[in-house]
């Protein structure tokens, strides 16, 4: 075989194998969160649109017509903007959720486990712009748990809070 012919055989191999893992990640769907659902509340929930997995599964259309409030700040990966998107305390108002922990979840599969009260202290909302522009998956959207982090930066301006702004977010699960 020439040499031209199996670099060209090698580079396929390795774009076959780039794309197949390419396309096996956008098809990964983190535990508690679904295909083609804006936003999923599980667990300790009163109201429910999927109740075999005891699931609030709220559309885009619904998410972005509640009401918004802005929080304006910095975090470790953003300077100062303005962020707006619903109240926390009110996407849980709407699901009727009772506990008080909740597990967050990200497309990207992170999650973490935070007390609601400590967020709803702060004012968090689900933020799915920053400065008047809609987020994306590229930038941390399409909903990014966001507080007021610049006006309690003695509280929030630690690694265990920082870990709470969760970008991507993808799923609640109330405990």
């Amino acid at each position: 075989m020439s040499k031209k012919l199996v670099i060209a055989l090698g580079l396929l191999l390795v774009g076959m194998w780039l794309s197949g893992d390419i396309a096996n990640a956008a098809t990964h769907i983190p535990k508690g969160c679904k295909p083609d659902v804006f936003l999923t509340i599980s667990g300790k929930i009163g109201r429910t649109t999927n109740s075999a997995n005891n699931a609030y599964e709220m559309s885009e259309r619904e998410f972005l017509a509640l009401p918004t409030s802005t929080v304006t700040t910095s975090t470790p990966w953003t300077p100062k903007s303005n962020f707006t998107g619903p109240l926390l305390s009110k996407v849980l108002s709407e699901v009727g959720a009772t506990g008080r922990t909740l597990r967050l979840t990200a497309l990207d599969d992170f999650s973490v486990e935070v007390d609601a009260n400590y967020l709803e202290k702060y004012g968090t909302i689900l933020a799915t712009s920053k400065d008047g522009v809609r987020l994306t998956i590229r930038d941390f959207g399409p909903v990014f748990v966001m507080y007021p982090r610049d006006s309690f930066r003695e509280e929030l301006n630690t690694p265990a809070a920082s870990s709470y702004l969760v970008w991507q977010l993808c799923g609640i699960d109330v405990e």
